[in-house]
């Protein structure tokens, strides 16, 4: 998987900056749901003010429990933490490596054309069914 890494600084009108961040001890992101236009660019700003590594994957409708479920499968994976929990299948769209405690990564995509809604998540096992929200493409 290659990370879509974008300078955070970069603002424009047709450019839709959100930032989340994810709540200390919570194992949440502090954004349950925003909306985007389809085909727009949206920049997601991760801000990991947690103790732990956090990461933020997009998957297609309907597919978060599907990708959640891959992501505690990979936890017998030996290169899991390699891959950075994020399954290789066709229902992830868009994600950002592991977060550090304190740090953050802006992930840069066009939102898909297609109306619908997206769910994100955690991969990294266990995380997923906490730590989620969706992104509405309208």
């Amino acid at each position: 998987m290659a990370w879509n890494a974008a300078d955070p600084l970069k603002t424009s009108s047709d450019v839709k900056i959100i930032r989340i961040k994810t709540i200390r001890e919570a194992m949440k992101y502090d954004l349950n749901a925003f909306t985007v236009s389809p085909g727009q660019t949206v920049q997601i700003i991760l801000e990991n003010t947690d103790a732990i590594e956090h990461n933020l994957v997009v998957t297609r409708p309907g597919m978060r429990k599907k990708v959640g479920k891959a992501g505690d499968a990979m936890m017998k994976d030996e290169k899991g933490t390699e891959k950075n929990y994020v399954p290789s299948l066709p229902e992830v769209m868009f994600a950002t490596p592991f977060v550090n405690p304190g740090q953050s990564f802006t992930l840069t995509f066009k939102a898909p054309a297609k109306a619908g809604d997206y769910p994100y998540i955690c991969t990294f096992p266990g995380h997923w069914t906490l730590m989620n929200g969706v992104m509405h493409v309208k």
